[in-house]
């Protein structure tokens, strides 16, 4: 089945957002408690934990993982709190 404009569009955006020092699932997983604590606490991100973040913004199934375990930190972080 063809592509159509839109999804043509997005497939070469996607292409000319890549990097050339991009990580792979694994990689962005295995710092991906590290940039949520970060984010959670309000701290920058330090230039190690960039690539976790353009990661997660072009990897569905990474920035899935990502938003359930912003989630249950923050419930965490909340529950300690009480």
């Amino acid at each position: 089945m063809p592509l159509d404009k839109q999804q043509v569009r997005r497939l070469l955006a996607f292409i000319a957002d890549t990097r050339d020092d991009e990580i792979d699932c694994d990689e962005c997983l295995a710092g991906m408690a590290e940039f949520a604590e970060a984010e959670l606490v309000g701290v920058g991100i330090l230039d190690g934990l960039k690539r976790i973040e353009a990661h997660i913004s072009g990897c569905p199934e990474c920035a899935e993982e990502y938003g359930l375990l912003r989630d249950v930190l923050r419930n965490a972080s909340s529950s300690s709190i009480d």
